[in-house]
C-alpha cells in the first residue's frame, strides 16, 4: 500500500515524521511536499492507473498481510482518506469522552468522524447538506446535522449547555458552499470557530490553496489570491488552536492497517461503487455533482467492475 504523498525518508522533514512536507521530492526549493497528481507538489502523475512509478519504494510502501486481497476495499483507504481523516482528529486533539464536530460528510469528513469514534469521542456531530452522506454518518454512530435546516453551532451549543464542542474538524476546503450553492471559503472555518468552545482545538484537512484564479468569479478577488476572511478576532478571543495541512500518511497508516487487520476498523463502509478504470471519468462526474448515493468509488485497474457496492 502506498501513501498519496511521496517522501524520501532521509530529509529533515521526513526524519521528523513530516513525510507530507518532504524536501527531497519537491523540485521547487521554496516549497515542500510531493504527491501523486497534486498541483504544485512535483511533476508526478496521478495514482489512478494500471502501473505507477514509485520513488523510494522501500521507504514509502507499507506491507499488507495475507488478507490483503480479501479486504482490499478497506486497505485501499490507507492511501489517503483514512489517514487524512485521522490526521484531522489528531490536530483537533480528540480524546476519549470528547464532543467533536466535523464539517463535511464527504469521504474525508466521514473518515474524520469515524476516526473520532475510534478514538473514543463521547459524541460526534457531522454537518453537511447532502442527505445520503449524512445517513452514512449516522451509520457509524455520529449525529447528523443537515445545514439546510439547522445552524450547526446552535445545535452543538444547545447540546452542551452553551459551551460548544471540545474540538472540531474541517473536511471541506476552499470550495465550501451553502445549501443554495453559493461558494464561500470561510463558511466552514467560521462555523467551527463558532461551534468549538473556548480553548478548543480545530484540525483543518480540507484543501485551501495559495491562489485560486478560477475562484474570482465564484467568490471574489480575495479567494483568487488564496485569502479567506475568517473570524480571527473571535478565534483569538476564545483561545482556540488550529492545525492545518495535508496528512503525513506514513505517521498513521501502519497503526490504522493493524486496526483493519484486527477487525477493529472497517473504513470500506464508505464505498458505494466499485468500477473499472475505464469508468473513472463517469464516476468523477457523478461524484463531483454529488449525485445521490455516490459517496466513494473504488477503481480496479484490472478491469473489475460491479457498478455498485459489494
Amino acid at each position: 500500500m502506498l501513501p498519496f504523498n511521496i517522501a524520501c525518508g532521509f530529509c529533515k522533514q521526513c526524519e521528523r515524521g513530516l513525510t507530507n512536507y518532504c524536501l527531497t521530492m519537491q523540485p521547487e526549493p521554496a516549497l515542500a511536499g510531493a504527491a501523486y497528481g497534486f498541483a504544485d507538489m512535483g511533476p508526478y502523475q496521478g495514482g489512478q492507473a494500471e502501473l505507477l512509478r514509485v520513488p523510494y519504494g522501500d521507504f514509502n510502501a507499507l506491507r499488507l498481510g495475507e488478507d490483503a486481497a480479501e479486504r482490499q476495499t478497506d486497505y485501499v483507504m490507507l492511501a489517503d482518506i483514512f489517514p487524512t481523516g485521522y490526521h484531522a482528529t489528531e490536530m483537533a486533539n480528540v480524546k476519549p469522552g470528547d464532543q467533536t464536530i466535523v464539517f463535511g460528510a464527504g469521504p474525508v469528513g466521514l473518515m474524520a468522524a469515524y476516526s473520532a469514534v475510534l478514538r473514543g469521542a463521547g459524541r460526534v456531530w457531522v454537518a453537511d447538506h447532502q442527505p445520503d452522506r449524512l445517513r452514512k454518518a449516522e451509520e457509524i454512530g455520529a449525529i447528523p446535522i443537515n445545514t439546510a435546516e439547522h445552524d450547526p453551532a446552535e445545535v452543538v451549543k444547545e447540546a452542551t449547555l452553551g459551551l460548544g464542542a471540545d474540538n472540531g474538524c474541517e473536511c471541506v476546503g476552499y470550495q465550501a458552499h451553502d445549501p443554495q450553492g453559493h461558494e464561500d471559503a470561510s463558511l466552514t472555518l467560521n462555523g467551527l470557530i463558532d461551534s468549538v468552545r473556548f480553548t478548543g482545538d480545530i484540525g483543518v484537512v480540507g484543501v485551501f490553496l495559495p491562489q485560486d484564479p478560477g475562484g474570482e468569479e465564484a467568490q471574489g478577488e480575495l479567494e483568487a489570491q488564496g485569502k479567506v476572511p475568517i473570524d480571527f478576532g473571535m478565534m483569538w478571543f476564545k483561545g482556540q488552536r488550529m492545525g492545518t495541512g495535508q496528512a503525513p500518511v506514513k505517521r498513521y497508516n501502519r497503526a490504522l492497517r493493524d486496526l483493519i487487520a484486527g477487525e477493529k476498523a472497517k473504513p470500506s463502509f464508505i464505498v458505494s461503487h466499485e468500477l473499472s478504470l475505464d469508468e473513472a471519468p463517469t464516476a468523477y462526474e457523478h461524484f463531483d455533482a454529488r449525485d445521490q448515493g455516490w459517496t466513494k468509488v473504488v477503481l480496479h485497474p484490472n478491469g473489475h467492475s460491479n457498478g455498485h457496492k459489494r
